[in-house]
Formats: C-alpha cells, structure tokens, sequence
C-alpha cells in the first residue's frame, strides 16, 4: 500500500480485505486443532462492527522495538476500527502496513503485532 493514500482509501481497503478473506486450510505442520471456519466468520463480523470511520491519530513509540528507543517517537497513524482499548490502525512508516493499537489513560502506543489489517484484527 503506497505511503500517500486518503482516509476513504484506507476504508475502503479495510473493507476490501474483509469482504476477499479466505478461512485457512489446516496446516499438517500446525500444533493443535485447526480452529473451526465459523471462529473466523465470527471475528469477521465483530471486526465490521468495530469499523469507525478512519480518522488520524499520533501515537507513541513503536512496538517492534521494546526497550529499544529510550525515548517515544509520536508517529501519526490512521485508525480504522475499535474493539474496546484496542485499535486497528494502518501505519503508513516505514513498512505501509496494519499494526494492532493499544488505548491508555496516557493515550495510543503501537503494538510489534502487524500485518494485514484482518489478521492484526483477529489476534487482538
């Protein structure tokens, strides 16, 4: 996703990658029960649910690197769906991808959870 993208871009993309996703197919290499389709179906509809309209928001830090920047960088990300404290944000620096957003009482700090904005949603 290119780095210059509008808030409606991002919807609609969110909203794209709801509406393509595909239940995985059990892996022979995966530890445990494979989970059922329906858990997927569930997490897709709480994650329409939690849809916001996507606004900007600066946040502190960045999760990939815990207690490895001594000081938080505000970063500005764009949030797309609430479920609780917990946001679902694209994060346009440095990698353009979808990162999982944790609300304090001292405001936004990004999480090392990434990836596509479904997957960051259902690992919450």
């Amino acid at each position: 996703m290119e780095a210059r993208i509008s808030l409606a871009d991002i919807g609609h993309h969110v909203v794209t990658e709801i509406e393509t996703f595909v239940v995985p197919a059990p892996r022979p290499d995966q530890l445990g029960e494979a989970l059922p389709a329906e858990w997927f179906l569930q997490q897709l509809n709480e994650m329409k649910a939690a849809l916001i309209e996507p606004y900007l928001a600066e946040i502190d830090g960045d999760g990939r690197f815990p207690g490895g920047i001594p000081k938080p960088v505000p970063r500005r990300v764009i949030i797309v769906a609430k479920d609780d404290d917990i946001c679902v944000a694209y994060d346009p620096d440095p990698d353009g991808d979808f990162a999982l957003i944790f609300k304090s009482a001292s405001g936004f700090a990004v999480s090392p959870i990434r990836g596509k904005a479904v997957d960051c949603f259902m690992s919450r």
